[in-house]
């Protein structure tokens, strides 16, 4: 009797942590890359955002269309801009990441490189990573150079929280990789 009673009270417990496994499978099955597709408003490229990152459109004080994407809507966070650079025909993304760091990023304050390294993508591309510190508070910077064509080359520049960017580098790799000009 009181063995009949445990086998029923067992599978009870063991069909209740099964439904409970098979309602969490499909979020934790989900892809990491599932997201929505942002087209420029100016029609000059896309790139596929992953959840939590939000585009923010707005107009400059010249009427020009300013690309602003946060993470869960706090550019503390992350924060990605993105710009282009023409560069001389016959450089490579890599010659634009040691000239840009040389020019304007190690000028920022707390400024200690990370490193570069060559980025797999579907353009010449390469990476670089440092840390700086922002009104006393330790960031870090993630930028990605994408040679487009002979001379031009788009940075995308993601920058935030040290603690909640870092985590963040398979999603700023994906973003990258799915980078696509028009």
């Amino acid at each position: 009797m009181m063995n009949r009673r445990l086998n029923k009270y067992l599978r009870y417990f063991l069909l209740t942590v099964l439904a409970g496994m098979l309602t969490l499978l499909p979020a934790a099955a989900m892809p990491q890359g599932e997201g929505e597709v942002f087209e420029d408003p100016d029609g000059v490229y896309t790139l596929k955002l992953p959840k939590n990152w939000i585009a923010v459109v707005s107009k400059d004080g010249l009427g020009r269309n300013e690309v602003n994407i946060v993470y869960k809507g706090i550019r503390e966070d992350g924060a990605l801009r993105i710009r282009r650079l023409d560069v001389e025909a016959g450089s490579k993304a890599m010659d634009a990441a040691k000239r840009d760091e040389d020019q304007t990023l190690r000028f920022r304050p707390g400024y200690s490189r990370g490193g570069f390294e060559n980025f797999a993508a579907n353009y010449d591309a390469a990476l670089l990573t440092y840390d700086y510190t922002q009104a006393g508070r330790p960031k870090m910077g993630r930028t990605y150079y994408l040679k487009a064509n002979g001379t031009t080359v788009y940075v995308l520049w993601f920058t935030g929280n040290r603690n909640t960017l870092g985590p963040l580098r398979a999603q700023t790799d994906a973003i990258a990789r799915s980078f696509r000009v028009k």
